[in-house]
C-alpha cells in the first residue's frame, strides 16, 4: 500500500518540477526594454558615417544635415517595404524592412531618435541610417 501512495506523489512531484522547469525558460534577464523608461531599445549607433553630414540635393531642393540635439518635430512617418528591402541605405548597411530603423532628410548619420504614436502613447527609440523620405508631408 505504500507503494501506491508514494507514486502518485512521485508523479506530482515530478510534473511540479517539470512545470517549474518549463516556466523558468520564459523567464528573461534583461529584456527588450530599458529599465528606466520602459522603451525598447536598440544598439547605439555607431560614430557620424564619414561624407553623411555634406549639404545635398534632390528635386532641386538643398538639404543640410547637422546635430539637432533639442529635435523634436510631428508628422506623418513613410514605410518602405519589399521594393527597399536589401537596398543600400545612406550609411552603407542594406535596408532591412523588419529592422527598428529610420530615414531623415537632415540628422547626423547614424542617430537614434525615440518616436511616439500619438493614439496610443507608445514609444520605441529607431536607429536613423538613411535619408528620405523626399514626399510632401512627411518626415
Amino acid at each position: 500500500m505504500g507503494q501506491t501512495v508514494v507514486a502518485p506523489r512521485l508523479i506530482r512531484t515530478l510534473c511540479v518540477a517539470m512545470l517549474l522547469a518549463a516556466l523558468s525558460a520564459c523567464a528573461s534577464i534583461g529584456g527588450g526594454e530599458d529599465r528606466a523608461g520602459g522603451i525598447p531599445r536598440v544598439t547605439d549607433p555607431a560614430p557620424i558615417v564619414s561624407g553623411t553630414m555634406r549639404p545635398y540635393q534632390i528635386r532641386g531642393r538643398w538639404y543640410r544635415p547637422s546635430e539637432q540635439p533639442n529635435y523634436d518635430e510631428t508628422g506623418l512617418a513613410s514605410w518602405y517595404g519589399d521594393a527597399f528591402n536589401g537596398r543600400p541605405t545612406a550609411t552603407g548597411e542594406r535596408f532591412d524592412m523588419n529592422a527598428l530603423t529610420a530615414a531623415h532628410k537632415t540628422l547626423p548619420l547614424p542617430a537614434l531618435v525615440e518616436v511616439t504614436n500619438l493614439e496610443n502613447g507608445r514609444r520605441v527609440v529607431l536607429r536613423v541610417n538613411d535619408r528620405g523620405p523626399f514626399v510632401d508631408n512627411r518626415i
